[in-house]
């Protein structure tokens, strides 16, 4: 179906005309009637509330490009303008008025199209404070209670789990897209505020902190895909659950054949283990987005924070500013004529030779010196800057110690020849061995991992003068 066959031809004609920000505003204060009223809207309590809400803003109101009756442009009063809003949203199709038969009095109802577009808008204009959705915890945490406890609502937790994977991409898709859109601002700064302004209060906020950290968190996919395909491949090899959920899916489908609904069964638990199969690499791409955008950042402070003030420097600033002018220029704002910039440059340069005289001038032969441009050391600024720089490369010494590789080759040494490994039977000589059954066993959840890990929370034991949680390591492919 085709979109305005569902909606009318003209339902976005007040988004777009001059009036669109008095329209905007009418639409907000709609949306908030609807979610503060139970079953209906009152017409006389909406235009009150518009009246109370928004004065200035629908004064302000041009009638002359619309399509205005001669009582409205002749008596441009308040009540006037907020019945025009209303009556033009009800041409429209955003809302209908409806009579009650008892009392007469006139009621606002909404159209579902028209109900789901208020709530996109207001989606996008509260994006800031939107908290993050934990799709992959609560697709877990779901499937996890409905197969320790089966009932008659496990296919509803299917179809739950399904919509939850087709939103988890969806999102994923959408923060790699608005990485991408900050790296490209970047080309559009031209001072250290602004490149700061923009990462720390913009997209620190809204991406980092908001979507990417729970999305290497508490919501990682590394963590808990694992758990979600094994119940799923339970319940699909199990004949008795895969019978319970065909049976449910039936009073659920429109069509009761039986075979359809075991294919449409096995189709959507498919569907869910593949898209959890390509995550992963999703995941990859936005973090290098991630990286990078990062990267030019930081790149872009140093570069500004070492610009000399020599005259290669003057003549950065002067195309910086260049830079910026023609930017506004196509954004539609500032100088609509770059040549009398031009011109002032051409005016203001004055270009000179620099030299010093020392005692060897004044003897022949005349040896004229000049001063050389050599790059200025770095200047630490305070302690704090000091204190990072030392934490950073400790970091990356650490890292580049305990390798993952290292990881592995050390499980591998602790296991030998044998399927099944108790913690005490680890040999721990010294303390960086110690460091790599920590090590060890936080990657348990890795893919590449060989090994699982199974603990007790309660038991602890003494091995070789460290006080360890009691923990078996087994050989993923050999374990019984």
């Amino acid at each position: 179906m085709r979109l305005f066959d569902v909606i009318p031809s003209n339902f976005f004609s007040i988004l777009s005309s001059k009036n669109k920000e008095v329209y905007a505003m009418t639409l907000s204060v709609l949306y908030k009637s609807l979610e503060t009223e139970e079953m209906s809207i009152k017409k006389a309590d909406f235009l009150r509330v518009l009246k109370e809400t928004a004065t200035d803003l629908v004064m302000s109101l041009d009638l002359n490009d619309e399509d205005a009756d001669d009582d409205a442009l002749n008596n441009p009063t308040l009540p006037s303008k907020v019945a025009f809003i209303l009556r033009r949203l009800e041409e429209t199709g955003w809302i209908d008025i409806q009579i009650d038969n008892e009392t007469f009095e006139e009621n606002i109802i909404l159209p579902s199209y028209s109900i789901k577009v208020l709530a996109t808008l207001k989606e996008i204009s509260a994006e800031q404070e939107a908290a993050y959705n934990s799709l992959v915890h609560s697709t877990y945490s779901e499937l996890k209670l409905e197969d320790d406890e089966p009932d008659d609502l496990m296919y509803v937790t299917l179809l739950r789990a399904y919509e939850n994977t087709k939103k988890l991409r969806i999102e994923l898709v959408t923060l790699g897209h608005q990485i991408k859109i900050y790296q490209h601002r970047l080309s559009n700064l031209f001072t250290t505020n602004d490149v700061l302004a923009n990462h720390f209060d913009d997209y620190k906020v809204r991406i980092s902190d908001r979507l990417y950290h729970p999305l290497k968190t508490f919501d990682s996919v590394t963590r808990f895909k694992r758990p979600i395909m094994a119940i799923l491949q339970k319940w699909l090899r199990d004949d008795k659950i895969r019978s319970m959920l065909v049976e449910q899916s039936l009073l659920w489908r429109k069509d009761r054949d039986h075979s359809n609904a075991e294919a449409d069964l096995i189709n959507k638990i498919n569907f869910i283990q593949d898209m959890y199969e390509q995550l992963n690499t999703m995941i990859n791409e936005i973090d290098q987005s991630h990286s990078e955008y990062t990267k030019s950042s930081a790149s872009k402070i140093i570069y500004f924070n070492n610009n000399d003030k020599t005259i290669k420097g003057h003549l950065e600033t002067i195309f910086k500013a260049y830079a910026k002018a023609n930017a506004d220029m196509n954004a539609g704002k500032g100088y609509k004529d770059l040549r009398y910039i031009l011109s002032s440059m051409q005016e203001s340069l004055l270009f000179h030779e620099q030299g010093y005289i020392d005692p060897d001038s004044i003897t022949l032969p005349i040896v004229r010196q000049y001063r050389e441009i050599g790059e200025p050391l770095p200047i630490v600024n305070n302690f704090e800057e000091a204190g990072d720089l030392i934490m950073q490369n400790f970091l990356d010494q650490t890292r580049n110690i305990f390798t993952d590789a290292r990881v592995m080759e050390f499980m591998e040494r602790a296991f030998g020849d044998s399927n099944i490994l108790d913690v005490e039977e680890i040999p721990l000589l010294d303390y960086d061995a110690f460091i790599l059954l920590i090590l060890a066993t936080l990657k348990r959840n890795d893919e590449d991992c060989f090994y699982e890990v199974d603990y007790d929370n309660n038991e602890h034991i003494i091995s070789q003068g460290y006080v360890l949680p009691k923990l078996v390591f087994k050989r993923k492919e050999k374990a019984q």
